[in-house]
């Protein structure tokens, strides 16, 4: 099930939308890749670096603003690569394609709509409240 960039919210954060909708590509790139019969093991793992990337920026800006629900989001985001990595290997060692084509055709595209929905919406929210207090900081000084 490929998605679409209004299958999921925009967030008040541009760096998150960017990176989802880098996400959604690569995505659906390693799917059709798949469907198509042209997948390599490279697909996936330019999906795993992405996510490696993203979900570190989105850990960072947290850290960096002291966001109450960190050690719960990341959390999820360990998990995810977990599953992920797990995937590949099994992918490498059988060559069966059919966990990862479930994987990205069901498992993950839920994960994705439900964690936009719930953790990065939050997350998001207190990330542009964060920075409009820091801007509010840096003019009153400067």
């Amino acid at each position: 099930m490929s998605m679409m960039f209004w299958d999921y919210p925009q967030l008040p954060v541009q760096f998150m939308n960017r990176e989802h909708e880098t996400f959604v590509g690569l995505m659906n790139d390693a799917e059709q890749a798949l469907t198509m019969g042209t997948f390599s093991v490279q697909h996936f793992k330019r999906l795993v670096q992405h996510c490696q990337e993203h979900f570190a920026h989105e850990e960072r800006e947290m850290q960096r603003t002291h966001f109450p629900g960190f050690e719960l989001h990341k959390k999820q985001h360990d998990r995810v690569l977990l599953e992920m990595t797990e995937l590949l290997k099994g992918y490498v060692a059988t060559q069966d394609i059919e966990p990862l084509l479930r994987y990205l055709q069901d498992i993950l595209p839920e994960w994705f709509t439900q964690h936009i929905h719930t953790l990065d919406q939050v997350t998001a929210q207190y990330l542009t409240a964060a920075y409009a207090k820091s801007n509010r900081r840096a003019k009153s000084i400067g």
